[in-house]
């Protein structure tokens, strides 16, 4: 019996499948519940051990054997080789077959990622499918680092130094439709534009330009999430699909569009929760403005009677040729 680990290294990530902006568990929903999956390049294994709390059952191909050996106990059967290469896939395609094929931010670092698709394409069942994660290289911040001339390769992200091919959403559609696959299903993970690991100067960016960059409606898209059926070339059926992912695509517009109102709702929110705690603080110090305004009140009344009685008097009245006197002179 292998002791499962849990080994930390670049790629390894922690799974919530709660999170609704999470490639991971967008991929996992995707996948579903008891699949037989073949999983390529699963790294440390972090959707490994999801998939396997699921019910799945976990055929995995990696290349590292250093991070091979977390998958053992985990996985139903571990392959180590290069994903690309005809022996590992003539050696994990049985006659069994495979639910689901399941490639999670792995084709964008293989020299050809087309070729290796169309071959574990073959493993699948019929009815079987392929569920991808792929970053959006036409994300609004590596636009801005274009304008600037600027491609900067990261550890990881976006422009990830390991990256051998690039992909926006049209490439992703051509890439399925040459494998012979049909998209049925699109994901997005969004990341806003400024807040990616490009670390973009806002500063730097005129309005005009920041407007020209975001004028496309995958702008702030990081990742794509989707899933693929085998398709036979039916004209009906990628009709259908068509129609549901322009459906499924107005769905996600206006789930982003309520987050935003939300999240303004939230702003506003909070903006009155402190207007209030400040007129909580401002409270005793205007009571306390306005009860020395009325003794100052108080206080003149009593002088304007004081000087109204002072006028009354006898001695006032009878100063008062020596009070034009003076004014006079004056």
């Amino acid at each position: 019996m292998h002791e499962v680990t849990t080994p930390k290294n670049l790629y390894w990530a922690e799974v919530d499948e709660g999170a609704s902006n999470d490639c991971h568990a967008l991929a996992l929903e995707l996948v579903g519940h008891a699949k037989r999956v073949l999983e390529l390049g699963p790294a440390a294994g972090h959707v490994t051990r999801a998939l396997v709390a699921r019910g799945c059952r976990v055929v995995a191909v990696e290349v590292d054997p250093s991070t091979s050996v977390h998958l053992e106990g985990v996985a139903e059967r571990v392959v180590v080789g290069d994903l690309a290469s005809p022996a590992v896939v003539d050696s994990v395609i049985d006659a069994e077959g495979f639910d689901v094929v399941l490639g999670g931010d792995i084709l964008e670092h293989l020299a050809d990622p087309l070729g290796v698709l169309q071959a574990y394409r073959a493993a699948l069942r019929p009815g079987g499918y392929v569920v991808l994660s792929l970053p959006n290289v036409a994300h609004a911040d590596v636009k801005l680092q274009l304008l600037a001339g600027r491609f900067p390769y990261r550890e990881a992200g976006l422009l990830d130094r390991t990256h051998l091919h690039f992909f926006t959403l049209a490439s992703i559609r051509e890439m399925l439709t040459q494998a012979g696959l049909l998209l049925t299903d699109l994901h997005r993970v969004t990341v806003p534009v400024f807040h990616t690991e490009q670390a973009v100067d806002p500063a730097s960016v005129s309005p005009e330009v920041l407007a020209e960059a975001l004028a496309d409606e995958e702008a702030e898209t990081y990742q794509f999430v989707v899933r693929a059926a085998l398709h036979d070339g039916d004209a009906e059926v990628a009709n259908l699909a068509g129609r549901a992912m322009a459906l499924q695509t107005e769905l996600e517009l206006e789930r982003a569009r309520r987050v935003l109102v939300e999240d303004v709702l939230a702003e506003a929110r909070a903006g009155l929760d402190d207007a209030r705690a400040e007129i909580g603080r401002l409270g005793p110090l205007l009571e306390e403005a306005v009860a020395h305004a009325r003794g100052f009140e108080a206080l003149s009344k009593e002088h304007a009677a004081h000087i109204e009685a002072m006028r009354s008097t006898r001695s006032y009245r009878m100063l008062a040729p020596l009070r034009a006197l003076f004014g006079r002179r004056s």
